[in-house]
């Protein structure tokens, strides 16, 4: 008899990747929605669980999605036909979450971004959160700017950015929003890179370069990362990828 994976195992293998341990006081990871003895035979990853995402869960049959920002993260005080909540129960479907757990994590989400941005000399920050490397060679801010809206495919528009009046040799990336943790960074880094700065967090004449690429843009590969390592610990499931696109328009 062929062993039948559950979600526990499954969640027990991203613990060990990136431990609940990591996640910030306010954030909330893990199994959000079913049950941990349910079996399981197809996964879907994405980074948000929304409804066109279940949907797509749906029709490929998946019993779990796993997600990186949490289906559940405040109080819900009614739960309505529109929430992806109540369309996970109507189709009987888990969902777990790995938030800033996997921000943290080796190889999780600022790694994989450090990387994509073809970063070298990769280490992590003393915060345990933060992504410091070199690029290959010296550019200026401006260069920057363009070569994150490359890589990270963010559209025309879509990239704000800070000159800090000098070549740009070693940068610290953060996912997501990182405006709290501006204070985190070394003295030696040149430029910072994040997903998105609020107008007040941006640093009036800092010597530092700021870009702020997209929350979307800068964590959504995690979802092709998550669904590799998946694959490869359990082969025996099928492990399907959301279609995702960022949710707002830019000009």
């Amino acid at each position: 008899m062929e062993n039948v994976v559950r979600i526990e195992t499954v969640l027990n293998f991203l613990n060990g990747w990136a431990s609940p341990a990591y996640a910030e006081d306010w954030d909330n990871v893990g199994l959000l929605a079913g049950c941990m003895d349910t079996p399981v035979t197809k996964i879907m990853t994405a980074l948000d669980i929304s409804v066109p995402i279940i949907k797509q869960a749906v029709d490929f049959g998946a019993e779990l999605i796993i997600s990186h920002h949490p289906v559940v993260f405040r109080e819900i005080k009614h739960l309505y036909g529109n929430h992806p909540l109540y369309h996970l129960a109507m189709n009987q479907m888990a969902a777990i979450a790995v938030h800033t757990n996997m921000d943290r994590a080796p190889g999780g989400v600022n790694d994989v971004l450090a990387k994509h941005l073809g970063l070298r000399d990769i280490y992590t920050a003393q915060n345990g959160l933060l992504r410091i490397g070199t690029l290959e060679k010296e550019m200026e801010p401006a260069e920057l700017a363009a070569l994150a809206g490359r890589l990270l495919d963010t559209p025309c528009g879509g990239i704000q950015w800070s000159d800090g009046g000098h070549p740009i040799k070693t940068v610290a990336v953060c996912s997501g929003a990182g405006g709290d943790y501006i204070e985190d960074l070394p003295d030696d880094v040149d430029a910072y890179l994040t997903g998105e700065l609020h107008y007040h967090e941006w640093p009036l004449g800092s010597k530092r370069t700021f870009v702020a690429a997209g929350h979307y843009y800068t964590e959504v590969m995690i979802s092709k990362e998550m669904a590799a390592r998946l694959a490869e610990a359990f082969p025996e499931l099928s492990i399907a990828v959301a279609e995702e696109s960022c949710p707002y328009m830019v000009c």
